[in-house]
């Protein structure tokens, strides 16, 4: 109950600073934030089966009569002033509650102000979080160590799919490459291909909300050296990254280490070919690393999610900025790890996984 309150404190400040009456909450993102629960029944939809009117004087719960006894007793983590059930054939009751409601914008239309909101964790959703990290680790990890040679790519996510489900985590991204396709695909939707002897796993996990992402690399046999080489320096490009994510860097200071450890490593110009991550919390990335930035900046409570990649490799985790420095939350402690130092701290990344 208190973390709702504490986040309708910060709604009704920004109520007051844009001069409005209210704030119509619709989102996935932004339900399940002042809740504390699942918002959804499809999952790829951005929008939420129910929504929240937020003023200065209350907090109502709009609901169609499908929906709102689940919501109720499953899902929503908060007391609601009133709740408002209507009947699922008539939406248009939506609009005439909230024509008595004055001047409300939507969080659509206010989701560059809400992105501020919703990204400095409350101390309980700190807590969450990292058991989220924890358990998003484990499920992508189990898979690492479960999968077999011969399995397709589509197999291989459907295994991770199991391992998170099974541990009430939401696969919202889920991403396979084997061998070659490693090296050609950054963004791997996974297809029938088989793996012979190497395989990168992806996955952006979600409960009530929160988003955790991950990548792990798993070689059958011996790795080429090539290859060995490849992962030494994305590790290095992703520790240096996570040692500058410290509060008040702005994204132009961070995006500028990402460049010169790029350089430094001898693969100058790989950045260019994918993003690098960014700001995270409630979206896979709020916010994207991108150059000249200096208005962004990294702010305690906040969770950030980079990931450098070279042709064939990528560094992956999810991290969070808190009171005693920045903290690797998808870290299981089962996974064998590399250490790093960067910028006067040492840091532990993913290795490849040998099977």
């Amino acid at each position: 109950m208190q973390n709702f309150e504490n986040k309708l404190e910060r709604v009704h400040t920004l109520i007051r600073e844009e001069n409005i009456d209210g704030i119509l909450f619709t989102q996935q993102k932004n339900v399940s934030w002042l809740t504390g629960g699942r918002s959804f029944v499809n999952t790829a939809s951005e929008k939420a089966v129910a929504f929240i009117l937020v003023t200065p004087a209350s907090n109502c719960l709009i609901v169609s009569n499908i929906e709102a006894e689940r919501l109720i007793d499953e899902e929503v983590k908060c007391h609601f002033d009133c709740i408002e059930v209507y009947p699922w054939y008539e939406p248009q009751r939506i609009d005439e509650f909230l024509a008595k409601e004055g001047t409300v914008q939507s969080d659509i239309t206010l989701e560059h102000k809400l992105v501020s909101l919703r990204t400095v964790l409350t101390s309980e959703d700190e807590i969450q979080l990292r058991v989220l990290g924890k358990d998003t680790a484990a499920a992508i990890e189990r898979t690492t160590f479960e999968l077999k040679q011969g399995e397709t790519e589509y197999e291989i996510a459907a295994r991770l799919a199991k391992n998170c489900i099974e541990r009430e985590i939401e696969p919202i991204v889920n991403l396979v490459a084997v061998d070659e396709r490693v090296y050609s695909r950054r963004h791997p939707l996974p297809t029938s291909l088989a793996l012979k002897n190497y395989a990168m796993l992806v996955v952006c996990g979600r409960r009530n909300g929160q988003v955790v992402s991950a990548t792990r690399l798993v070689h059958f046999g011996t790795m080429p050296r090539g290859l060995v080489k490849r992962h030494r320096a994305v590790v290095h490009i992703d520790a240096a990254m996570i040692a500058n994510t410290t509060p008040n860097a702005s994204f132009s200071d961070v995006f500028e280490v990402m460049k010169h450890a790029y350089q430094e490593e001898g693969f100058g110009e790989e950045w260019k070919f994918h993003h690098q991550g960014g700001l995270s919390g409630y979206n896979t990335r709020e916010q994207l690393l991108l150059p000249n930035d200096s208005n962004n900046r990294v702010a305690q409570g906040q969770v950030y999610a980079w990931n450098p990649s070279i042709a064939g490799v990528k560094s992956e985790d999810t991290i969070f900025i808190g009171e005693n420095g920045t903290e690797i939350i998808s870290y299981s402690g089962e996974f064998p790890m590399i250490e790093v130092n960067a910028s006067g701290k040492k840091l532990l990344r993913p290795d490849i996984l040998i099977r």
